[in-house]
């Protein structure tokens, strides 16, 4: 007995290990691959079609609360860049220059501060299956309260290519944690769009170029230079300057005395920026003798 006990036991431990080089042997599987969207090569796109739907900087009689938001139009994409501080301000100021935000395909936040977050109310009202983008360390009650919305949040760290001609820039600590957008038109270079620049507007840009490979034409958004000294302001002026951008928009929190030493010392680049300033860049079409 105690022999066939043995013989079983020596039978199904041979059974195990003919099993084991069984599976061992057969091809791996792996699971399918998808495309992978954090790739640096942005592609391009026709036009960018921009409108300032929420700004401080006071136009006619839209609403200027303090605060950032930006509607943005490709040929295949529409965009929502940072949503104000005012879900109020942001549908009226919609209604009048006459866009739907129904129609948004996604959201990009730069970071969590209120005047850059606090419109998404309004936009949940519209459509809460949008993905929304956010730097990844953007705080955990933040990010809980923009899912209690009912979005899709997509957590952003590295600079990453979301559809052809547009990409997230990765987040720069200032603080906060702070991303922003660039879309690249064709033959004309990247038009960076920036929340607050908390780490630096210049440092920003100069990330675009350097991740995307490809030359800044334009940035319109917040500088982040309210207050401060004429030395800082000449230096990022000049830094903007040297990294290659054509046109910039300061708008937000930059300050009226960047403003008003862009319009002086650089009248060719400056862009004056406001609530309800409607801009387009186009590709530039190359001649053919």
């Amino acid at each position: 007995m105690r022999n066939a006990n043995k013989l079983l036991v020596a039978i199904f431990s041979l059974f195990i290990a003919l099993s084991l080089i069984y599976v061992i042997s057969l091809p791996r599987w792996e699971k399918p691959r998808l495309p992978s969207y954090k790739t640096r090569k942005i592609g391009n796109v026709k036009s960018v079609n921009v409108t300032v739907l929420i700004d401080n900087n006071p136009y006619g009689n839209l609403s200027s609360p303090w605060g950032i938001s930006l509607y943005i139009e490709t040929e295949n994409l529409t965009i929502l860049f940072d949503a104000g501080s005012s879900p109020e301000a942001l549908k009226a100021n919609s209604e009048k220059l006459g866009i739907d935000l129904a129609s948004l395909n996604i959201v990009v936040i730069s970071h969590e501060h209120a005047d850059h977050t606090l419109g998404l109310s309004y936009i949940a009202e519209l459509n809460r299956n949008l993905t929304v983008y956010v730097p990844r360390h953007m705080s955990g009650s933040r990010k809980a309260w923009i899912r209690s919305l009912g979005f899709n949040i997509s957590e952003v760290e590295d600079t990453t290519v979301i559809s052809c001609g547009v990409a997230v820039i990765g987040e720069l600590y200032g603080p906060p944690y702070e991303q922003a957008l660039a879309i690249n038109v064709k033959n004309l270079g990247l038009i960076v769009f920036v929340g607050c620049s908390h780490p630096g507007v210049d440092k920003i840009v100069a990330k675009a170029k350097e991740d995307l490979n490809s030359k800044p034409y334009a940035v319109i958004g917040g500088f982040h230079l309210s207050g401060a000294s004429e030395e800082k302001m000449k230096s990022i002026a000049n830094n903007l300057l040297n990294i290659g951008l054509k046109k910039i928009y300061p708008i937000h929190c930059s300050g009226a005395a960047f403003r008003k030493l862009l319009k002086e010392k650089y009248p060719e680049a400056y862009g004056d920026g406001h609530v309800g300033l409607r801009v387009t860049f186009q590709e530039i079409r190359e001649e053919h003798n």
